[in-house]
């Protein structure tokens, strides 16, 4: 072990030291900070989130800024918003007089609903069109004549819109209730991302009823001590009303937020603060053993203190690659994730110290009985699984690895896609309208292909829309009636048809992508100065996919080169960070694998609660950066413990086996932790969610029993001094260890036979 060149502690253990000698301040301080930053994000506001349901008009995308040109140069109508009624009859159809005249009750009740408007009683709708009078060109009954759409337009700005709709929901419960044998359902977006956002606070709310008591119970079984349970629970809570102040004001003072944002604040960092607190405290009780109480936090701080600066910095750099993506409500998710991190860090590095500081041996009060016995370091049953694993590494390396590739093969079928209101839960109003419109007009009724002409004043470009009128309604898939809407001076033209089937239909992407390399630029090419821009929900869905397909390279570039970099510098072996970095993409391809079969092939779909479907198109990017972090935390902590006793006389054979057994039993509580509270998400109501929460349980899973406990030992035993091999002409440099002195002697085992390869630390 090549000696220290300075006596001077690591710094984890000078902010650690002085923590504990200045405990009661260091503790009052993290109060004040933690709680305090929340309040005063309340105070400002609090959150301001975006809609569920992301409108069309991104200007990054061109769906998004031919809306813009064709805002630009001024539209005929006056703002205003449509609800549609969706009326169905059980029996009959809509052309019988039982059937017509609630049809018509409905539309007069419709026309004389009044709402308050600037402490004005006005009527809530300046126009109800009845569809039993409208042209059947309209479309507002089904083919079936078994339901019809009444449109009612709201008109005004959102703001007025959204006094105007208030009465609505009552309106419709007492629609229901004067015609129990009709389906009676209303769509607005404003309603429907309201009731989306109620359905996120109220998943948020109880995925922390559920959480933190499910936490505690697991800590309870991994410390045997009630005391050494609860103080995790105290850095996690403290940790995530910090992360929600800053996610609150930052919404406030720069730009609003992803609506799930606060739901990954809580699902990345209840299961950080949790796993970095018991690392601490599991170290901080084994040390406590043999030395004195300031002594035991020295070491801990200088040990598993450092591995989690360092294993949060990993999660940080992996979460920072998002920002590599031009998305707002993107880059807001980031922000509420590393936030979360960043401050769990910090809470371990000084909130830990000062609080173990105050009840040094009272947080082992409370045990239980049996599960309250200290055991010795390296016993258990992982331990038994290692040392059965390194006698046949050869096997149990392809068996394992394997498995794992048998378990990613589904994501050749990848489907991604954008959520759209079908895809939430049926409980909510809007998306029970739309279920009935897909059920009524199999052809489509809402789903709209739209193409934005600019010089559509011209003969020349007028002439050319005619044709492209033509060839869309040619075309399966696209249907009319053929809507040519001028922009106020004239000068451009929004073409629409009807497009069948939904946004996130392949065949609908490939409609998109043809009209867009092809027709338009067949039609219009010859015209100079044309501008024609394909736009509606599938363009915009394909805008997005495509967006997030080609940002994943980027990303996928960051977060490896810089895990790579901080591995390769914290413990000089290039060895280390590729084996990390392939044993990390082994458990993040089967974590995408079983995605696939589970929501969008359907696999266990009943018992899940889970409507398959497309994979949300951000899902993929965001799991590969948090999983590749968290994987980094054990990585860091199960190889700080195999340096360590490495670095004190083992042989490598025997370093890692003492290494990764001491540590199993600390990853594996940690990891039955993330599990559940990765899980308790899968429970919930959103499939955004249900997708994150789902493919982060399996893959960290995999990672502590597949990855930590068969592939790491198999691969380091046949790699043996390998594993630490460093280049020469990397020997520049520096030595950045992450594992301080522990002040143990040196362990008695096989030592190295011979010198380790060139560059060995």
């Amino acid at each position: 072990m090549t000696p220290s060149l300075t006596r001077r502690p690591p710094w984890t253990v000078q902010v650690a030291s002085f923590s504990a000698a200045h405990r009661w301040p260091v503790i009052t301080l993290w109060f004040v900070a933690t709680i305090g930053i929340f309040l005063v994000s309340l105070a400002a506001g609090g959150t301001d989130a975006e809609n569920a349901v992301q409108e069309d008009s991104a200007p990054e995308y061109e769906s998004g800024r031919a809306y813009d040109v064709f805002n630009a140069s001024g539209t005929t109508d006056d703002p205003s918003q449509d609800l549609l009624i969706v009326i169905s009859s059980g029996t009959g159809t809509v052309d019988d007089d039982v059937n017509a005249t609630a049809v018509g009750d409905i539309v007069s009740r419709a026309t004389a609903l009044t709402s308050t408007v600037a402490g004005a009683v006005v009527p809530t709708f300046d126009q109800v069109i009845d569809p039993l009078q409208a042209p059947p060109e309209a479309g507002l009954v089904s083919p079936d004549r078994t339901t019809v759409r009444v449109v009612a337009r709201m008109p005004g700005e959102r703001e007025v819109v959204e006094e105007r709709l208030v009465p609505v929901p009552a309106f419709l419960d007492t629609l229901r209730e004067s015609h129990p044998d009709l389906r009676i359902h209303g769509l607005s977006g404003i309603l429907a991302n309201d009731d989306i956002e109620t359905l996120v606070n109220d998943d948020l709310d109880n995925s922390l009823r559920i959480t933190i008591p499910l936490t505690f119970v697991i800590l309870l079984l991994a410390f045997g001590a009630a005391v050494a349970a609860f103080v995790p629970l105290i850095l996690a809570v403290t940790s995530l009303l910090a992360a929600f102040g800053v996610l609150a004001l930052y919404s406030q003072f720069v730009s609003p937020v992803s609506p799930y944002a606060s739901q990954l604040v809580v699902l990345i960092g209840l299961a950080v603060a949790v796993d970095y607190s018991l690392f601490m405290i599991t170290r901080f009780r084994t040390e406590r053993r043999r030395r004195e109480k300031l002594a035991a936090i020295s070491t801990a701080s200088s040990t598993a203190g450092r591995a989690v600066f360092f294993s949060g910095l990993a999660v940080m750099i992996s979460i920072g690659g998002l920002f590599l993506l031009d998305d707002p409500l993107f880059r807001s998710m980031a922000i509420g994730t590393i936030s979360v991190v960043f401050i769990s860090v910090v809470g371990s590095l000084t909130f830990l110290p000062a609080l173990l500081s105050i009840l040094d041996q009272n947080v082992n009060r409370f045990r239980l009985p049996f599960l309250g016995r200290q055991r010795e370091e390296g016993s258990g049953p992982w331990s038994r699984v290692v040392r059965a694993t390194m006698r046949r590494p050869l096997l149990s390396f392809v068996v394992s690895a394997g498995f794992l590739l048998l378990l990613a093969s589904p994501v050749l079928r990848l489907h991604i896609g954008q959520g759209d209101f079908a895809s939430f839960p049926d409980s909510i109003e809007g998306v029970q309208a739309i279920n009935l419109m897909n059920e009524k007009w199999p052809e489509g009724s809402t789903l709209q292909f739209q193409v934005v002409v600019t010089k559509a004043d011209e003969p020349a470009t007028q002439e050319a829309i005619g044709r492209l009128s033509d060839e869309l309604v040619a075309r399966d898939g696209l249907s009319g009636p053929v809507e040519s809407r001028p922009s106020q001076d004239g000068t451009v033209t929004l073409v629409s048809v009807v497009m069948s089937g939904g946004q996130n239909d392949l065949a609908n992407r490939a409609i998109v992508r043809d009209v867009r390399e092809e027709v338009v630029p067949r039609i219009f090419g010859g015209l100079s100065g044309v501008e024609a821009l394909v736009t509606g929900d599938a363009a915009f869905t394909a805008d997005v996919v495509g967006f997030y397909e080609d940002g994943m390279g980027q990303v996928l570039v960051f977060v490896l080169g810089f895990s790579f970099l901080l591995l390769l510098v914290a413990f000089h072996s290039i060895v280390i960070p590729i084996k990390a970095i392939i044993l990390n993409l082994l458990s993040t391809g089967a974590a995408y694998g079983l995605l696939v079969l589970v929501f969008q092939e359907g696999w266990g779909a009943d018992f899940l609660n889970v409507k398959p479907g497309v994979i949300e198109s951000f899902i993929p990017i965001f799991i590969f950066t948090i999983l590749f972090g968290l994987s980094m935390d054990y990585h860091v902590f199960i190889l700080t413990r195999i340096k360590e006793a490495r670095d004190r006389g083992l042989s490598s054979d025997a370093a890692v086996e003492r290494g990764i057994s001491i540590t199993a039993g600390t990853v594996t509580s940690a990891a039955v932790i993330m599990v559940a509270v990765f899980a308790v998400f899968v429970t919930l109501e959103l499939a955004i969610i249900k997708q994150l929460g789902f493919g982060l349980a399996v893959a960290v899973f995999l990672d502590a029993t597949l990855i930590r406990s068969v592939l790491l030992p198999a691969s380091m035993k046949l790699l043996g001094d390998w594993n630490w091999w460093m280049p020469r002409f990397l020997s520049w440099i520096p030595r950045v260890t992450i594992e301080g002195e522990s002040d143990e002697p040196e362990l008695e085992g096989p030592s190295d036979p011979a010198p380790a390869p060139a560059g060995t630390v």
